[in-house]
């Protein structure tokens, strides 16, 4: 079995290091995900159609992950909140679930790591984020 690689993703300069879960709304639209920032400003990641599945666990439950996080990047890995995933166990799954449909896309396992849930999703196309001050 391939071992899973992460690799922190920073899509803007800007981009606040350490995120607080706000809420996932999947609609008509697509799915969009919100965080609220150490410095309160609020972080919209949406992936519209383009998301093709997603799963939100809290961080007390994905033990193993977690473990293998911390024994292959140490505890630093969990300074920053976005990852991108090579070698995705996640995106296999999806792809034997599909009967291999997608399988010519190039598909990218974003994850999002807050102090209280981690939230993964697949998508063939990057997110649109946009990065304001809270009202």
């Amino acid at each position: 079995m391939k071992k899973e690689q992460w690799q922190k993703w920073k899509p803007l300069e800007e981009f606040p290091s350490k995120l607080w879960f706000d809420y996932l709304l999947q609609n008509r639209d697509g799915l969009k995900v919100q965080f609220e920032s150490e410095d309160e400003r609020k972080v919209e990641v949406i992936f519209g159609y383009s998301a093709l599945t997603h799963r939100v666990t809290d961080e007390g439950d994905l033990l193993q992950t977690i473990d293998f996080w911390s024994s292959e990047y140490g505890n630093d890995f969990f300074s920053w909140s976005l990852y991108k995933s090579s070698n995705s166990s996640f995106i296999d799954w999806f792809h034997e679930e599909s009967c291999e449909k997608f399988e010519d896309e190039a598909i990218e396992h974003y994850a999002f790591i807050t102090p209280n849930e981690i939230i993964e999703v697949l998508s063939a196309i990057p997110p649109e984020i946009i990065i304001s001050k809270k009202k």
